[in-house]
């Protein structure tokens, strides 16, 4: 019997198929790979970028903290008043280790902290005729007791020193880094300096110095960030370390870190490269940190070992399909003498995705009103644990119990508050930021009589939006805070102002800033267990893939750092309905 045409071809259709089979295979695993390194690289611009904006954040701190007292030099020639400035400096940034003020004369006034002790260092004209002499700083005067000062060599000129020439030659009005190494030892430490000139055009002009370490600056350390285990350290142009956190120098990933910083100081590569650790691999990636003057570089370690499990599926798949590649001709004939019926399985199923997209185009307009009932009843059933809360309360006496019955009554009823208003949002897909949270703090002070004429709320939100999720998450963290600002930091009838402000920061990632010009905390109301609800703003944050940062200063400012992804719309999931006919 003659061979019909398709079955001669079949061998070879079978062949071909097999082979293609293979190659798609072979595609698929250069695919896995390219994935696993853009997993990596995501993973590394996610951690530098929460430590850059830590960073930055605190560089330029220092930096402001510089000018204002290089303008206080400018304006006063009280010595005293000056000192008593510094000192104050010195007590509230532990970060700053010395400050001082020389002229083109070669005198210098400093001042330096060892342990608890502040102490004065006076140079006249570069030590030429005398040594530096040094005593101890009162409260408003220094001791009499003036000793010589242990310097380097037996002579002290800051007119030699890199910070007082880099301040002379900057052609910037803006403070400039260096970096002082001690003696032949691998401590380093930080030098910002500026110039502070003179009243007047003959006065002589002066240069101001801070010694800054960042090992002891608090800013650095990131709370409740959703990042994996990581080291960092950041390092001048010869490999010196200036800063490494508490992971990155301790255990096996301290090695790592030492084993990176070496292998970077060969070539100087920004490329990413991978370490073996005895807990893990490691993915090492250095990027450049400018300073005005100074170039640092940042080194971050990332333990990998996580990022593998997200692609075990695909390489499960990958084997899979190695083996069904090797029964796939046998599966070829079955299915060619399906062929007919598998055409009429894709007519229905044609059919049936057309009436399921219909369906879903209807029920993404009842979706909307189903979330307007689900946000409606949460509302209430919150408010029926609110009223239960309270009459609980009252059957207590005063007392610690029943201050924590009313405290958890008023988080119920904040939290009911933010579905309440968001239940009265005309797209629930998309929330209006500004107007959501107006809404928001207008309704919290009504919760407040006896402030809400003093206490002026202020919103700025730069016209962002996010889905309904997020914007619970923000509407709690804004009414606890908010809340906190009304019951705390205006004890005084003058009253005050509450700014709240969302910006985007960079990609994905926004800031949110609540400060009030009232009242700073004292340091057990943000520690104690309890107390200002810190828990649960650190608690959403940290669901937000974000962090809690607390700064003191003139104002009392709460900032959190998180991700928002805005959600596809309808048309975006569904698709386009004609091409699912």
């Amino acid at each position: 019997m003659e061979r019909k045409p398709i079955d001669r071809l079949l061998p070879w259709l079978l062949f071909g198929l097999v082979a293609g089979c293979c190659a798609l295979l072979v595609l698929y695993s250069w695919w896995l790979e390219k994935r696993d390194r853009d997993l990596e690289g995501l993973a590394l611009m996610r951690a530098h970028q929460m430590v850059n904006v830590r960073l930055e954040a605190a560089f330029h701190e220092w930096d402001e903290d510089l000018l204002e007292e290089a303008e206080a030099v400018r304006e006063t020639r009280d010595t005293m008043l000056l000192l008593s400035r510094w000192r104050t400096l010195l007590q509230s940034h532990w970060s700053v280790l010395s400050i001082r003020l020389a002229d083109e004369r070669g005198n210098e006034l400093g001042l330096y902290r060892a342990d608890t002790l502040i102490h004065v260092v006076l140079t006249r004209e570069g030590s030429k005729d005398t040594v530096p002499l040094f005593a101890q700083l009162l409260a408003d005067r220094t001791d009499s007791l003036w000793q010589p000062w242990n310097t380097e060599s037996s002579s002290y000129d800051p007119r030699e020193r890199i910070w007082f020439s880099k301040a002379l030659e900057s052609d910037r009005d803006a403070p400039v880094w260096s970096i002082r190494q001690f003696g032949d030892t691998s401590e380093v430490v930080l030098q910002v300096s500026t110039l502070a000139r003179g009243a007047g055009s003959d006065e002589a002009y002066q240069v101001m110095m801070f010694d800054v370490a960042l090992d002891h600056s608090g800013a650095l350390d990131t709370r409740g960030a959703g990042l994996f285990r990581h080291g960092f350290a950041l390092v001048d142009s010869e490999g010196r370390p200036v800063f490494t956190n508490a992971a990155g120098s301790q255990g096996g990933l301290g090695q790592v870190m030492s084993q990176a910083l070496a292998r970077w100081s060969e070539d100087r590569s920004d490329r990413t490269f991978r370490l073996g650790g005895a807990e893990g691999d490691y993915v090492i990636q250095v990027r450049p940190f400018s300073l005005n003057g100074l170039n640092l570089y940042g080194c971050l370690a990332m333990d990998a070992s996580p990022l593998v499990t997200w692609t075990a599926p695909e390489r499960r798949f990958r084997n899979a399909a190695a083996v069904v590649v090797a029964i796939l001709a046998v599966l070829l004939a079955l299915l060619w003498m399906r062929g007919n019926q598998r055409r009429r399985e894709a007519v229905r199923l044609s059919l049936q995705a057309k009436q399921l997209a219909h369906r879903l185009d209807k029920a993404t307009g009842e979706r909307d009103v189903l979330g307007r009932e689900v946000h409606h009843r949460v509302k209430n059933n919150l408010q029926v644990v609110s009223s239960i809360l309270n009459l609980q309360a009252s059957s207590l006496d005063d007392g610690p119990v029943r201050d924590e019955f009313l405290r958890g009554k008023r988080r119920i009823d904040t939290i009911a508050l933010a579905h309440h208003k968001l239940y009265d949002h005309p797209d629930l897909r998309d929330i209006d930021l500004q107007v959501f949270l107006a809404q928001l703090t207008a309704a919290i002070a009504d919760m407040h009589p006896e402030r809400k004429g003093t206490v002026s709320i202020g919103v700025e939100t730069d016209g962002i939006k996010a889905d309904q999720d997020t914007a619970i998450e923000l509407g709690i963290i804004v009414c606890e805070l908010v809340t906190n600002a009304f019951q705390h930091a205006f004890p005084h009838a003058t009253g005050g102002h509450v700014a709240i402000i969302i910006t985007r920061v960079d990609g994905d990632l926004h800031r949110l800033v609540v400060r009030n010009n009232g009242v700073a905390p004292e340091q057990a109301l943000l520690s104690g267990p309890g107390k200002l609800g810190l828990e649960i703003v650190e608690a959403l944050a940290e669901q937000l893939d974000g962090s809690l940062h607390v700064g003191a200063g003139p104002q009392t400012v709460f900032e959190v750092l998180f991700r928002m992804q805005r959600p596809a719309g309808s048309a975006e999931i569904l698709g386009d309905p004609e091409t699912l006919r």
